[in-house]
């Protein structure tokens, strides 16, 4: 069988594996994307996306590729279809958190005394910053990838090395699956669960109460339901929705906004977030003629990094072929 040279197949049907599809596609590459899931049953269909570094290491290349996708979803705003658009989030850290360095990568946030707000807190700040409105902007990045040729297939695989040679080039998006598809014992679930309610009016900005614990508070409106948060469970696997998560998520939420409490559930969701001590995004050879180019691990943070990553993924296959 002749295999063209430029015929990529992607693992991986997420934010990560949608945006490298995209830019591979629109380089001129052929491909195919896998995913061993439905589209609707991926973990980014679960989030309540907004731009922010979340879990994600290590923080020199997170923030390279945070701020490159910061400036495509600027430009994505600009397209009424694609589900971003920006919104003012106050984030109040009753912690020191890790991920502070975010607000200099946005271009615009002040500080703000987060007791006025009624969250006596050690550091808070205002920031405007994307909101990825995910039932909107999932399939909106779908259709594109499907515009330009790409294939869908959903379909179970053992390992990277089964896709070869019919592909000349695998990109690893499978989260955290790659704790099995690649073997790596690195990886680990961060269980986040959310609650969708239905919306209220005056409710323009979103907020986050940032501590070191498993729940967390956020208040996340879109354009038709707000997201109310959440979890961040290391090491549970079971994607089953629960009560008494939901129960403690929308108690936390009303103490800011007591209206929250009459607003109808429409739904939760559980996703599982792909953990890991370091991003894996680079090239491997894992046998003759064999390149796989990994790009999982990021943590709570893919919509935060996945133009980025995909720009990274796509310099990497170019340059693969260049030196073939």
């Amino acid at each position: 069988m002749v295999v063209t040279q430029r015929k990529i197949a992607v693992v991986g049907q997420g934010v990560m594996g949608l945006t490298c599809a995209l830019k591979l596609l629109e380089d001129g590459h052929d491909v195919t994307v896998y995913s061993h899931e439905v589209f609707s049953e991926t973990t980014s269909m679960s989030a309540g996306a907004y731009w922010w570094p979340h879990k994600a290491y290590p923080a020199a290349r997170v923030a390279k590729w945070s701020r490159e996708t910061f400036e495509a979803y600027a430009a994505l705003s600009e397209d009424r279809d694609s589900g971003v658009y920006f919104q003012t989030h106050r984030r109040f850290c009753l912690e020191p958190d890790d991920s502070a360095y975010a607000r200099h990568l946005v271009d615009e946030w002040k500080e703000i005394d987060g007791a006025t707000y009624g969250v006596p807190c050690r550091e808070a700040y205002e920031v405007l910053l994307p909101v990825i409105d995910v039932p909107t902007f999932m399939p909106y990045l779908k259709a594109r990838v499907d515009a330009l040729g790409g294939v869908f297939r959903v379909e179970g695989l053992d390992g990277p090395d089964g896709l070869f040679p019919e592909f000349a080039l695998v990109i690893n998006c499978s989260g955290v699956g790659a704790l099995h598809f690649v073997n790596d014992p690195g990886v680990f679930p961060i269980r986040g669960q959310v609650v969708s309610v239905s919306p209220i009016e005056g409710l323009d900005y979103s907020m986050r109460v940032y501590q070191k614990r498993e729940d967390f508070t956020l208040i996340l409106p879109r354009k038709k339901d707000i997201i109310l948060g959440g979890t961040t469970q290391e090491g549970r696997w079971d994607r089953e929705a629960s009560q008494e998560d939901t129960d403690t998520i929308v108690a936390r939420c009303t103490r800011f906004f007591p209206e929250l409490g009459d607003c109808e559930i429409l739904r939760t969701a559980v996703g599982l977030r792909p953990g890991r001590k370091q991003v894996r995004l680079e090239l491997e050879l894992i046998g003759k003629n064999q390149p796989v180019i990994h790009n999982y691990g990021h943590g709570g943070g893919g919509y935060t990094v996945a133009l980025g990553c995909a720009n990274e993924v796509l310099a990497l296959a170019n340059e693969y072929f260049s030196a073939k």
